[in-house]
């Protein structure tokens, strides 16, 4: 989408943001909010932080969605809003170059904190990772954990061998993110106890990889996923508004199959 112009329709406060978020449900299991009762917040990330600190389930950064967020930077600085200090959810419509129009919300970059168990001999353990009712449904399909999890290696893993360690990973957002790293901080919405059992459908893997990966194929799909497919799009988080492109990945209307 070229986006022409931009017509905002309501600012939706910190409160009413996390109202939204709390409904999240998953593609799989539509009755689970999976961040129900988390605990949620907002805070500045310098680019350091970001780099040092962040990971992401796909290292490769597609560079043309990079320029819209350019664009989209410029439409809403027009609008009185830098989409990289949000602190609040800005439901808007956005029209293309078409004539086109498509509704959004924009809301900070989302961060879910998770549990990752990191095995003494390397890879990523998540069987403990999965509760109950995500097991039984996984046992009725045929799913499976991706066996490449416990093939994952990477020297910012060595620090966690052995043990279980909260991990930051970028959940939506992730070209602002990179976008952003020109600005001193830029604000981060940050998702930590999300409910149990459910984790998130593909593995953390550090950001420090991501500009190693900016310069091959753009279209490359480096996702590790938790399950076989197609079983991760159980995990997919339904997001009641966008981010930057979600609205339309995800749509909450969308059954799973």
């Amino acid at each position: 989408m070229n986006l022409k112009r931009i017509e905002i329709k309501y600012e939706l406060d910190f409160n009413e943001l996390c109202t939204r978020l709390e409904n999240v449900r998953l593609r799989g299991f539509p009755h689970i909010k999976i961040y129900e009762n988390a605990d949620i917040t907002i805070r500045p990330f310098s680019s350091q932080e970001v780099r040092e600190k962040l990971f992401t389930p796909q290292p490769s950064i597609y560079k043309p969605i990079l320029e819209r967020i350019s664009r989209l930077e410029n439409l809403f600085f027009k609008k009185g809003i830098d989409i990289f200090s949000l602190e609040r959810g800005v439901d808007y419509i956005a029209t293309d170059e078409n004539e086109e129009e498509t509704e959004w919300t924009l809301i900070p970059p989302v961060v879910e904190v998770l549990p990752i168990h990191f095995m003494k001999e390397g890879g990523l353990n998540y069987s403990l990772l999965v509760g109950p009712e995500l097991s039984s449904l996984m046992q009725d399909k045929g799913y499976q954990l991706n066996p490449e999890l416990s093939e994952l290696s990477c020297p910012e893993y060595e620090k966690f061998m052995g043990t279980t360690a909260k991990v930051p990973e970028i959940c939506d957002g992730s070209h602002r993110i990179e976008f952003g790293l020109k600005r001193k901080k830029q604000n981060i919405l940050l998702i930590d106890t999300s409910k149990p059992g459910f984790p998130y459908y593909a593995a953390p893997k550090p950001y420090s990889c991501i500009h190693e990966e900016l310069e091959k194929d753009d279209n490359k799909n480096d996702k590790t996923h938790v399950l076989i497919s197609p079983g991760h799009k159980m995990l997919y988080r339904l997001f009641p508004s966008g981010g930057i492109n979600s609205g339309t990945v995800r749509p909450t209307k969308e059954k799973f199959d």
